[in-house]
């Protein structure tokens, strides 16, 4: 193990549990998202391991690497992927096509608003990939907020109201300034 490897949670790891090779992107394999990856066998493993990419050699899921998540968030259960992006500190939240509403169902959801509520105020974002749609999930709302590529942003906006902040969120290109929703 390098010095660079993340610590993980003691007794939790990947034996049994693929979900990442189908949600996730790879970009090395030139693997879309939510599509089975050629070299997975699914619920056991992957077929070359031992020289897998380096993108997935990195990749450890939020449930691997934070102990407050709680066992109903192993991806193997839940058939959902928490991602945390390093730079921003924002959550993607990648859901298995087959259950697409598992975030929306307890005690998911509970936890999803609860860290919206973290999140947002700080100016970070939590987002549902559901398909291909993407979903901002954030204290006030859930809204649709389209399709992001790799050459797009989500931005967050926030109003003050006389019941108190309500945020929303849009996907702008990267570089383009932001522009407050409609509506």
């Amino acid at each position: 193990m390098s010095d660079n490897a993340p610590s993980l949670v003691p007794g939790r790891s990947c034996s049994g549990c693929t979900v990442c090779c189908k949600v996730m992107a790879i970009q090395e394999l030139a693997k879309p998202p939510m599509q089975w990856c050629a070299h997975c066998t699914p619920g056991t493993g992957c077929k070359i391991y031992d020289t897998r990419p380096l993108e997935c050699r990195a990749f450890h899921c939020e449930y691997l690497l934070s102990p407050q998540m709680g066992d109903a968030w192993a991806p193997v259960r839940s058939r959902m992927v928490v991602v945390v992006n390093k730079a921003t500190g924002g959550i993607t939240v990648h859901v298995d096509p087959a259950r697409r509403d598992a975030w929306r169902k307890q005690p998911y959801y509970g936890d999803l608003k609860a860290w919206a509520a973290t999140l947002y105020p700080q100016k970070r974002h939590l987002v549902v990939v559901q398909g291909e749609d993407v979903i901002a999930v954030m204290p006030n709302a859930d809204k649709r907020i389209g399709r992001a590529g790799p050459d797009q942003m989500i931005h967050i906006f926030e109003k003050m109201t006389p019941q108190g902040m309500i945020y929303d969120a849009a996907i702008a290109d990267k570089g383009a300034a932001p522009k407050l929703p409609e509506g």
